[in-house]
C-alpha cells in the first residue's frame, strides 16, 4: 500500500465530510477569518507556498492561506509566516487547488514512450485513469499492438505497474480492467459470438486478479458503429458482452470496492437507453457507475442532452450511484477502424484488411460506412457534413499527404468516393489511421458541463509535441479550457464548483480518499494557476500547444512544473483501487 502518516484516517474523514456538505446544495458560507500563525517547527517544509487563494476542492469559497508540504503530503494549511521551506513559492494571490484528475485517458502506452506526459502535466493533471478499450491487462505473453513502438513485457496489471514505476512518470496512474480485453484474452481477437458460461467464469477470475492487483474497476467501450445497438427485440452486436455478462463481471469488481465505467452502447438514437442499461448494471451488480464522455452524438440527436441528464438524475433518485464525465469540445476522436462495420473485424486486423480488399465485400462495406458517416457527422461551425466533417489526425506513412485534411478533400484529390477511400486508406496505412470527427452540439455539451454530477475527462493521451500528427486538442487543453473559456469567459459555472468537479468529485468516484482536497495529511498533488490568465491554446489546426496561466504543478510533494517549465522530476506512482492486496 502507499505509505500514509498515522493521522491520515482523521484527515480523510474530515475531507469526506467536507465534500458531502459542499456537494449537498447548501448555501455556501463566507470564508472563515484568517487563522493565527501556526507555530514554527524545527524542520523547514519541503515546499512552502505563501499567499495563495486556496480553492480546496470541496466547492467551498476560496480562502487565503499558506500551504506547507512535507514527506509527499500536505503538512499544514493556514498562516505559516513563522515557518520556512526548502523551496518557497510566492503564489502572489494566485489560486492553489488540488491536482486535476482526468477521469478517462488513453495514456496506457504513451507514458511508457515518454513518462513526462507533457500534454497532461502541463495542464495540471496529476492523476490519469486509463484502461478503456484495450486495457494493459490481462495479456498473453507476446501480445503486442505496436502502439508507440512499445513492446509489452508484462501479462498482468501488477507487471504493468512495475514497469511504469521503474521508468517513472510525472503524474499518478489508475487503471481499469476492460471487459473487451477480458473477451480478447479468453475468446480471441474480434470474436463474433456470445461468451459461454465457462468463459464468463474465466473472465470473472481474471477480474478478481486485476482488482487484487489494484484495478479501479471494470470498464467497457460498448458502442458498435455500423450496427444496431438497441433493436426492439433487444438484439445486440455479437462482438459485445451482453448486459448480463457485464452484471456478472461487475459483481466481482463490486466485491473489491470497485466501479463500473462505460462508453455507452449508444450515444445517439438510443442515448437514454444506453444510460438506462448502465443504471441497470449498477443496480443489479451493486456497484457505482461512471459514464464516459457523456454526449448526444450525431446531428439527428442534437438536443437530447436534457432528456439524457434527466434519465441520469432519475436513476440517482432511485438510489443508483451513477454519474458521468464530459470533455469541453464538440468534436471527438478515434481510430478510423471504428468506422468499419463491426462484422468486418472478426479475427483481428489482418482478416479485417483482407475483407476491405475483397471485391465481393467492398460494395457492402462502402455502403455501410457511407450510411453511418453521412448520418452522424456534422460540423455546426462550418456546415460541413459526412466525410467533410472528418479530419485525419495521424497516419504512420506519408503524413504530409493526409494529416490535417478532411476525408472528403483526400478523396476528391484522388478522384474517388470518400467512403471507398475509408477502406483504401485503412489498407494503405495498415489500419493505423487516427481521425477527428465533428458530431456534437455546443448547446448540449455546455448543458452537460454545468450539471453538478458531471466531472471532466480528456479522452486523450499524455503526449508531447514530438509525437507528431494533429491529435485532438483535448490532449493539451481540456482542463484549462473549462477554467478559462467556460468559467471565466462564458461564466457557465462557478470557479469553485469547476475545481470541485476536477478534484474531489472524481477522487470520490474512484474511491481515492487521500487525494483531491487541500487538507493536512492528504497527498500533496497541487496546481497553482492564475484564474485571470488560464486558457487552452491547443487548436484543431495546431494542437501541440501548452496552455497558459499554470505556473506550478506538484505531484506527491515534488515540484514537476515550475514557472511553467517541466523540472524533469518523475514522482508519479500507481494509485491502486480499494481491493488492492499487497503481495
Amino acid at each position: 500500500m502507499n505509505p500514509r502518516p498515522k493521522h491520515i484516517a482523521l484527515a480523510m474523514l474530515s475531507a469526506s465530510m467536507t465534500t458531502l456538505v459542499a456537494c449537498a446544495g447548501s448555501t455556501p458560507v463566507a470564508p472563515a477569518p484568517a487563522a493565527p500563525p501556526v507555530a514554527a517547527v524545527a524542520a523547514p517544509f519541503d515546499i512552502l507556498i505563501r499567499n495563495a487563494r486556496v480553492i480546496d476542492g470541496t466547492g467551498a469559497p476560496w480562502f487565503r492561506a499558506d500551504v506547507g508540504v512535507r514527506d509527499g503530503h500536505i503538512a499544514a494549511v493556514g498562516d505559516l509566516s513563522a515557518s520556512s521551506g526548502r523551496q518557497t513559492i510566492d503564489a502572489q494571490g494566485k489560486v492553489l487547488s488540488p491536482g486535476f484528475i482526468d477521469m478517462h485517458s488513453h495514456s496506457d502506452l504513451s507514458l511508457l514512450k515518454d513518462g513526462r506526459g507533457l500534454s497532461k502535466i502541463m495542464q495540471g493533471v496529476t492523476t490519469e485513469v486509463i484502461g478503456e478499450g484495450v486495457s494493459v491487462a490481462p495479456r498473453h505473453a507476446g501480445d503486442d499492438d505496436g502502439q508507440y513502438g512499445i513492446k509489452p513485457d508484462w501479462t498482468t496489471l501488477a507487471g504493468y505497474f512495475d514497469r511504469l514505476k521503474a521508468q517513472g512518470t510525472s503524474g499518478n496512474v489508475m487503471s481499469y480492467i476492460s471487459a473487451g480485453q477480458l473477451r480478447r484474452y479468453v475468446m480471441g481477437e474480434g470474436a463474433q459470438r456470445r461468451a459461454t458460461p465457462a468463459e464468463i467464469e474465466q473472465m470473472k477470475a481474471l477480474m478478481a486478479q486485476g482488482m487484487q492487483q489494484g484495478a479501479a474497476g471494470l470498464v467497457m467501450a460498448l458502442e458498435t458503429p455500423g450496427s444496431v445497438q438497441f433493436a426492439p427485440e433487444g438484439d445486440l452486436s455479437l462482438a459485445m458482452p451482453t448486459t448480463d455478462d457485464l452484471i456478472a463481471i461487475s459483481r466481482v469488481a463490486a466485491q473489491y470496492g470497485g466501479i463500473y465505467a462505460t462508453h455507452l452502447r449508444d450515444q445517439g438514437e438510443h442515448f437514454e437507453d444506453g444510460i438506462r442499461e448502465a443504471a441497470i448494471i449498477g443496480e443489479k451488480a451493486g456497484i457505482p457507475v461512471e459514464i464516459f464522455h457523456l454526449k448526444a452524438a450525431g446531428r439527428p440527436n442534437f438536443g437530447k442532452m436534457g432528456p439524457a441528464l434527466a434519465t441520469l438524475h432519475e436513476a440517482r433518485s432511485r438510489g443508483i450511484d451513477i454519474a458521468a464525465d464530459v470533455y469541453p469540445y464538440i468534436a471527438a476522436a478515434h481510430p478510423l477502424s471504428v468506422e468499419i462495420p463491426r462484422w468486418a473485424h472478426e479475427g483481428g486486423t489482418e482478416k479485417m484488411l483482407q475483407r476491405l480488399a475483397d471485391p465481393k465485400l467492398r460494395p457492402r462495406l462502402q455502403a455501410e460506412v457511407k450510411k453511418y458517416m453521412t448520418t452522424k457527422y456534422y460540423n455546426e461551425l462550418t456546415g460541413a457534413s459526412g466525410a467533410d466533417a472528418v479530419i485525419v489526425s495521424s497516419v504512420p506513412n506519408t503524413p504530409e499527404k493526409y494529416v490535417g485534411k478532411t476525408l472528403g478533400d483526400i478523396a476528391r484529390a484522388k478522384g474517388k468516393d470518400p467512403y471507398l477511400e475509408v477502406l483504401d486508406l485503412s489498407i494503405e496505412q495498415n489500419n493505423k489511421v487516427g481521425i477527428v470527427m465533428y458530431y456534437m452540439s455546443e448547446k448540449d455539451m455546455k448543458l452537460a458541463l454545468q450539471d453538478p454530477f458531471i466531472s471532466f475527462d480528456s479522452d486523450g493521451t499524455a503526449g508531447a509535441p514530438d509525437f507528431g500528427g494533429r491529435p485532438h486538442p483535448r490532449w493539451y487543453g481540456t482542463f484549462p479550457r473549462v477554467l478559462g473559456h467556460y468559467v471565466r469567459e462564458e461564466k457557465a459555472l462557478p470557479l469553485e464548483d469547476a475545481v470541485r468537479r476536477m478534484t474531489s468529485l472524481p477522487a470520490q468516484r474512484m474511491g481515492v480518499m487521500d487525494r483531491g482536497i487541500v487538507r493536512p495529511g492528504l497527498w500533496a498533488d497541487l496546481v497553482l494557476f492564475d484564474p485571470d490568465r488560464i486558457i487552452d491554446k491547443a487548436s484543431f489546426e495546431n494542437p501541440h500547444q501548452f496552455p497558459e496561466g499554470i505556473s506550478h504543478v506538484i505531484v506527491n510533494g515534488v515540484t514537476v512544473v515550475s514557472e511553467g517549465a517541466h523540472t524533469g522530476a518523475l514522482p508519479g506512482m500507481p494509485v491502486r483501487g480499494r481491493g488492492y492486496r499487497a503481495p
